[in-house]
């Protein structure tokens, strides 16, 4: 069922004038703290507004949503244009929070051949989560605060949608994927993976994995000239090898073995693995910053995949692109230091496949001198 609300172009600018008029008479202030809801009178117009307009009203504890997923399509034109507007209230003992979720990354253009295709665009962007939330509230499903907070965070929510899509209500009492992702939006992790997704955001990687087809989905913007977005897309059946080893490994990265220090004094934390993955084995190495005293990584640079076949190839997850001439790392890699930190901690480890290291040291001649530091 799509959750998205069909509305008329003269409606559809009728409420984005009104909900960017307000925004523009408060400064774009998004998040307004009052001690009575009456204190305001502007603010309680909208608030009625809101409540006039949405097609979803759900209230979880101290807090109440108000979601607004509308769009308008114009068939003799083929585009149209969606707007997804969320209004949430949290009540504590001092009062009220008032927050409006409204940016340019909640509404779009829409270029398509007929009704039914705007509505699959644009309920695959933010419907399964709607759904979801709706159910978890009506439900009582202890994942429904969770859900709500969620609102927040973009990424997450077309990350929940995407895997609606995929696991149907499954996904609703996933305790572990909602809280990981969750915590993602929360910043209480820098990241999060488990048999279904991964997200690092430092990495800008974000990945979920059908497990009963095995087909596997990275985030990405993709479109036409005209109309780009960021949504979910099926990887290469080159690059697939490379994502399924990373579903398999993940968890086996997130201990350092091992800090290495540059030419110019910065030290970076390596990690590695090997997995099979089709009878073909693949090398995982992470590099980025560990602290030693919390005992978790700070952040991950980037995570490369190595494997042999006729020839090797370098993986970096960051550019998401096959590297097979290790001269060309260069152009792959935007970080200083971590070419050099990858290359001596594969030419110096015994975990790494013998075919990869006998590869690198057949195609460089080392410059430097380099220290391998117990991590």
């Amino acid at each position: 069922m799509a959750v998205f609300k069909r509305v008329s172009k003269k409606k559809f600018d009728e409420i984005r004038d009104t909900l960017e008029s307000f925004l523009r008479s408060r400064g774009w202030e998004r998040t307004f703290r009052l001690k009575s809801l009456d204190e305001d009178e502007g603010i309680k117009r909208f608030i009625e507004f809101f409540e006039e307009i949405s097609t979803v009203i759900v209230s979880v504890g101290d807090m109440t949503v108000y979601a607004v997923p509308l769009y308008y399509f114009d068939p003799r034109l083929h585009y149209g244009y969606y707007l997804v507007s969320f209004l949430v209230i949290k009540r504590d003992p001092s009062g009220y929070t008032i927050e409006i979720k409204y940016s340019d990354s909640l509404r779009g253009f829409i270029k398509a051949s007929s009704r039914e295709e705007v509505e699959k665009l644009v309920d695959k962007l933010f419907g399964g989560f709607i759904r979801l939330l709706e159910k978890a509230v009506s439900t009582g499903s202890p994942n429904a605060t969770k859900l709500a907070e969620l609102i927040e965070c973009l990424d997450e929510i077309k990350t929940i949608s995407f895997l609606e899509k995929i696991y149907g209500d499954e996904i609703l009492n996933d305790t572990e994927t909602i809280s990981g992702l969750h915590s993602i939006c929360s910043r209480e992790a820098d990241f999060f993976a488990n048999d279904k997704v991964i997200v690092i955001p430092e990495m800008d990687l974000r990945v979920v994995r059908d497990k009963d087809s095995g087909r596997i989905f990275i985030y990405v913007y993709r479109g036409s000239d005209i109309y780009i977005y960021r949504g979910f897309y099926e990887v290469s059946p080159e690059t697939k090898i490379f994502y399924d080893a990373l579903f398999t490994g993940f968890r086996d990265l997130l201990k350092p073995e091992a800090v290495v220090e540059d030419e110019h004094g910065y030290r970076y934390s390596i990690s590695s693995t090997e997995v099979a993955v089709e009878g073909r084995n693949v090398s995982l190495v992470a590099v980025g910053t560990y602290d030693q005293e919390k005992k978790n990584w700070r952040y991950l640079r980037d995570i490369f995949a190595i494997t042999c076949d006729n020839r090797c190839s370098i993986y970096p997850f960051w550019e998401k692109h096959i590297i097979n001439d290790i001269h060309g790392i260069d152009k792959h890699i935007n970080f200083e230091g971590v070419k050099e930190t990858l290359i001596r901690y594969i030419l110096s480890s015994k975990e790494i496949q013998r075919r990869a290291r006998e590869w690198m040291t057949k195609e460089l001649t080392k410059k430097h001198t380099w220290e391998i530091l117990p991590a």
